[in-house]
């Protein structure tokens, strides 16, 4: 084994005996920068004497322009590398079979694949190395790897840093996209995540580029929660009211979505018309029980989309039972009080409502003031009878004229 090293003087009238292989099988097709490092590196290797000086003056290269010559002499077969961080190089003989074989016959058809994706754009023997290391190491097919070069080219230009492509293959090998298919197929779904996502800021107003952050989080609703672009432009309306819409936002919002079974656009406009509906029979319940001066919360919307939804409550009964609760001192609570009792008792409309009032005396436990023979409102003396989404016109809500004045 021959230990690397670069030498301050040496003898400038000695011989270097070069191998003819290397010239007629090697040197012909080499970088120059690789016939340089082999040429100066064989004269130090057979000179015992020398001691340590700059190989980077003598040739005029950067630490990483030799290390990336020597590796592309390394896939040739003519040295082996023992340590690249101190660069100390073993040098084989060419006549030999080298212990590492050459890979120009084995690669050349890739090679040439991607000198035509490449253009004017050489690779260096290390970016080659990356290349064949992902057939090697990671089972890549040969054409899977210049798809993943054709990719990058396409998203960084042909100036494409190797560690850039290197990440682009290591994640799909982490995901066993190994196939030319498979690894088209991504390309293609991160296209249409690209497209869907920029369509998303440019509806914000935002000109920029979406993160890698953002496109994963829509290609998640694309591809696995089933969302559609139309479902997904329904939700960002949801999101336009923040002063700052963000692609978190909007996450959440569609995840609400998502864990109740809704993905396509028109069952989520029915969900949020249902919504509006429990909104606005949640504050006309607070101005008939006098409460006009506040505003309901969550806590009280969702109670009454449980009375509306789970219990199938009309709006008349809850706007009955919020009349008779309004001498209340707390007259939601009280609402809720009564139509716990009627929906124990199987009462649903008005009619048995009032009857159930009259029959009980009902006596509000706050007040001890009794409601039986109280006047009730005249909006009240209408015949039941069930609302259409059509009725109901204040987006998409209307309760009609005949029911109570605010």
């Amino acid at each position: 084994m021959s230990v690397f090293s670069v030498t301050k003087e040496h003898d400038l009238f000695g011989s270097t005996v070069v191998s003819n292989a290397f010239i007629t099988d090697h040197m012909p097709s080499a970088p120059d920068n690789a016939v340089k490092v082999y040429l100066y590196g064989l004269m130090l290797n057979s000179d015992p004497g020398s001691d340590a000086a700059d190989m980077e003056t003598a040739l005029g290269l950067s630490p990483e322009q030799i290390l990336d010559a020597f590796r592309y002499l390394e896939k040739e077969g003519l040295v082996r590398i023992i340590d690249s961080g101190n660069i100390i190089i073993q040098y084989l003989c060419v006549n030999k079979p080298a212990s590492v074989p050459s890979v120009r016959g084995r690669y050349a058809e890739l090679v040439g694949k991607l000198q035509t994706v490449l253009g004017t754009r050489n690779l260096s023997g290390a970016e080659l190395q990356k290349i064949f290391d992902w057939i090697d190491i990671f089972k890549f097919e040969p054409d899977a790897a210049v798809e993943i070069v054709r990719h990058c080219v396409e998203i960084k230009g042909s100036r494409v840093n190797i560690n850039y492509m290197d990440a682009v293959a290591k994640r799909l090998a982490a995901e066993r996209f190994l196939s030319l298919e498979d690894v088209s197929e991504c390309f293609r779904i991160e296209a249409d995540a690209m497209t869907g996502a920029a369509a998303i800021l440019k509806r914000w107003r935002l000109s920029r580029r979406p993160t890698e952050d953002e496109l994963e989080m829509y290609s998640k609703w694309i591809n696995e929660w089933g969302f559609t672009d139309e479902s997904i432009e329904y939700a960002c309306k949801e999101v336009v009211g923040s002063d700052r819409p963000t692609f978190k936002y909007l996450d959440a919002v569609l995840s609400n979505y998502h864990e109740s079974g809704t993905v396509s656009a028109e069952k989520m406009i029915e969900i949020s018309h249902e919504q509006d509906v429990i909104a606005e029979i949640t504050r006309r319940i607070y101005v008939i029980a006098g409460l006009s001066n506040r505003n309901p919360g969550s806590a009280q919307r969702q109670q009454v989309e449980i009375w509306y939804k789970d219990w199938k409550m009309s709006p008349e009964l809850m706007f009955y039972a919020a009349e008779v609760a309004s001498a209340s001192v707390h007259p939601f609570a009280e609402t809720k009080k009564l139509l716990g009792k009627w929906h124990s008792e199987g009462i649903s409309g008005v009619s048995a409502a009032k009857d159930y009032i009259v029959r009980m005396n009902y006596h509000s436990e706050t007040t001890g003031k009794s409601t039986a023979k109280k006047a009730v409102n005249k909006a009240l003396k209408y015949d039941q009878r069930s609302y259409s989404m059509d009725e109901l016109k204040k987006l998409g809500i209307d309760f009609g004229e005949d029911v109570y004045e605010d």
